[in-house]
């Protein structure tokens, strides 16, 4: 989680308590100053978690991350849930913009594990 600024350009830095597993919490800083608490969740080390935050009050958004055998390669995917009171009306603003990013952070991450 430490480097995830180094392939994510939305990510600063990240704060985080308790390592990668299930259940631990941190920080996300955005290089536009925003700060966003998030949860790891049902981590399956070498093949997906899920990160929860809570970008706008009365929402939760769930990243679903996944890496899977594809043939020789390896196959890296996100998705994202929103959910929440509010989930409905603001998943349906922001989730296409937030989703949008995805090529862009997957393909950073491909090279950079590429080149690790």
């Amino acid at each position: 989680m430490s480097t995830w600024g180094e392939w994510n350009p939305n990510v600063a830095t990240m704060d985080w308590e308790g390592g990668f597993a299930s259940g631990s919490t941190g920080v996300m800083n955005t290089r536009a100053g925003q700060h966003h608490r998030m949860q790891l969740v049902d981590v399956q080390p070498g093949r997906s978690f899920g990160l929860i935050t809570s970008v706008v009050p009365g929402t939760k958004f769930r990243f679903n991350c996944r890496i899977e055998p594809a043939g020789v390669k390896t196959k890296i995917s996100q998705t994202v849930e929103v959910g929440g009171l509010l989930g409905p009306v603001i998943g349906g603003m922001l989730g296409p913009q937030v989703s949008r990013d995805f090529g862009t952070l997957l393909g950073n991450l491909a090279r950079k594990a590429e080149t690790s």
